[in-house]
């Protein structure tokens, strides 16, 4: 039997998988569920016949996602402190409208384990202020990188880009460790109390600014390519 973790409930908790030489999974928040109520990114070590299945079906179903979902109910701290570094899981492909109103999940795969090689961010909300600009996590590895937007607090979205290309000036330690990417030219003050109905980023390119730690901000440009997901329905229930 799972025991409670400071009074949050074993739940289930499904990744948004993104990436194909090196598969990544970003966590599907909910602000109004403690258990939930975590902004999560890891870097996964599936199984070979897994990341297969899920390339083969990503390029048969490009309107859709696909996401590692749990089998057995867990909590997530134990994953942001290392306790926790494999589970029993089943790969879905995830099916929204909208802007996640309706959303089916259909099974893929039989069970597996799903190994966490890294957990590259790991952070459970706070009161804490909007941002003045639209800011996000930078992640990846190679040539590949991937941008989640950074989660504060309701009414916020859910969104997962993968870039064109690395950005000049990003190295691969910038993609382990997640650092934060601000957008100054797209403000994200609180949108007037108000959830966003429309995707933030139109555009192809946009000049941004990565912020290493203490160091100064490095400037970037984003070539934004596919987006993985998009939801403000049941992150901000």
């Amino acid at each position: 039997m799972t025991a409670r973790h400071d009074h949050e409930d074993p739940s289930v908790h499904s990744f948004i998988l993104s990436g194909r030489d090196t598969v990544f999974g970003y966590h599907l928040a909910m602000f109004g569920m403690a258990e939930h109520r975590y902004q999560v990114v890891l870097q996964y070590d599936l199984p070979t016949d897994i990341v297969d299945t899920y390339l083969k079906d990503q390029a048969e179903h490009p309107a859709s996602w696909h996401a590692v979902r749990n089998t057995a109910n867990m909590v997530l701290p134990p994953i942001g402190d290392g306790t926790v570094t494999e589970y029993p899981a089943r790969l879905d492909r995830v099916t929204q409208t909208g802007n996640g109103e309706d959303r089916i999940w259909e099974p893929i795969s039989g069970g597996f384990t799903a190994r966490i090689k890294r957990v590259l961010n790991f952070r459970r909300f706070s009161e804490e202020p909007f941002p003045a600009h639209l800011t996000y996590l930078i992640y990846g590895r190679g040539d590949e990188a991937h941008i989640a937007h950074r989660l504060v607090n309701r009414p916020h979205f859910e969104q997962i880009s993968t870039l064109r290309q690395v950005p000049a000036g990003v190295t691969q330690d910038d993609l382990a460790s997640a650092f934060e990417v601000t957008i100054p030219s797209v403000p994200d003050n609180g949108h007037n109390g108000l959830p966003w109905t429309t995707r933030p980023l139109p555009e192809r390119t946009y000049d941004a600014q990565l912020h290493r730690g203490k160091a100064g901000p490095v400037p970037i440009t984003l070539d934004i390519g596919d987006e993985a997901w998009w939801n403000i329905t049941t992150l901000n229930a």
